[in-house]
């Protein structure tokens, strides 16, 4: 789905085991099942890991982000007909919102929307984080008769929210910055959809 190998994902998955960042358990029927939330984590760490041994720190990292209202839509994702998406509180993380979106693609109901598009190009998910540095988006468009949903999500601070255009704290987790190149991966709605078909007959 994302183009990244198998044997990479495994290995970001046993750098998250290791962080205690995804639940362990036996074999057969008491082996730990991955549910929106391990599959959300694990997508973070395939986003914004610049290698595999930083999997966890990544993930920590975007854990403690919070949506920034400033730049984001108003309403945040309440408008978007998705009943995931639009429980999740005002200030939630980019992993959780990532977690709701994944959710709703397990459930079937994103699907749902989705095919009720007629025009095209049709509807568009947009999933992006730095690997570099920590700030995520998650974008939905194209959906018949509802506005674009944009959210932003910048580590936060204890004043607020740091906006785009200032440095975060410089908390142990946030990794500091050198030069002014910034490298980001993207996900669309097939990693999505991939995923919540994926946990759905898992």
């Amino acid at each position: 789905m994302t183009g990244i190998s198998l044997a990479t994902v495994t290995d970001l998955d046993r750098w998250l085991v290791k962080g205690d960042l995804r639940p362990v358990g036996g074999r057969g029927p008491n082996a730990a099942r991955m549910g929106p939330q391990e599959a959300a984590r694990l997508l973070t760490a395939v986003l914004a890991s610049p290698q595999s041994n930083e999997a966890a720190e990544a993930v920590l990292r975007y854990g403690q982000t919070r949506s920034d209202k400033t730049h984001s839509s108003k309403g945040l994702f309440e408008n978007i007909g998705l009943d995931e998406l639009t429980g999740l509180p005002a200030r939630h993380s980019f992993i959780d919102g990532l977690a709701a979106l994944i959710g709703s693609a397990t459930s079937g109901s994103l699907a749902k929307l989705l095919s009720r598009a007629s025009s095209k190009p049709g509807p568009e998910i947009e999933v992006v984080a730095l690997t570099s540095g920590t700030f995520g988006r998650i974008k939905i468009s194209g959906l018949p008769n509802k506005p674009i949903a944009t959210v932003e999500y910048v580590l936060s601070t204890e004043q607020g929210v740091a906006g785009k255009g200032r440095a975060p704290h410089s908390g142990r987790l946030e990794k500091p910055m050198v030069g002014d190149l910034r490298e980001s991966r993207r996900i669309s709605e097939r990693t999505i959809l991939g995923i919540g078909r994926l946990l759905a007959t898992g």
